[in-house]
C-alpha cells in the first residue's frame, strides 16, 4: 500500500476531482476546505477550477457530508 505522504510528493500523477451535481448542494463547505483554492461555486454546485494545483489532501472530500465528492489519483 502507498502512503499518502508518497502520493503527494510525486509530480508525475494526475487528479481527476468528481463532482455529482446531483448530489451537491452548494453549500460550499468543500470551497471554504480547500487548502489550495482550487475548488468554486458555479451556478450552486461545487466545480473544480484547477486540478494540476491539488496535493490530494482529500479535505474536499471528507467535507462533504452529502458524498458529492471523490478524488481520482
Amino acid at each position: 500500500m502507498v502512503a499518502i505522504d508518497d502520493i503527494v510528493n510525486r509530480s508525475d500523477l494526475m487528479v481527476f476531482i468528481a463532482v455529482y451535481e446531483e448530489k451537491c448542494v452548494g453549500c460550499g463547505f468543500c470551497v471554504d476546505t480547500c487548502q489550495n483554492s482550487i475548488l468554486e461555486l458555479k451556478d450552486s454546485k461545487c466545480f473544480p477550477s484547477d486540478m494540476n494545483s491539488c496535493k490530494y489532501c482529500m479535505d474536499c472530500v471528507a467535507s462533504c457530508d452529502y458524498d458529492a465528492i471523490k478524488v481520482f489519483i
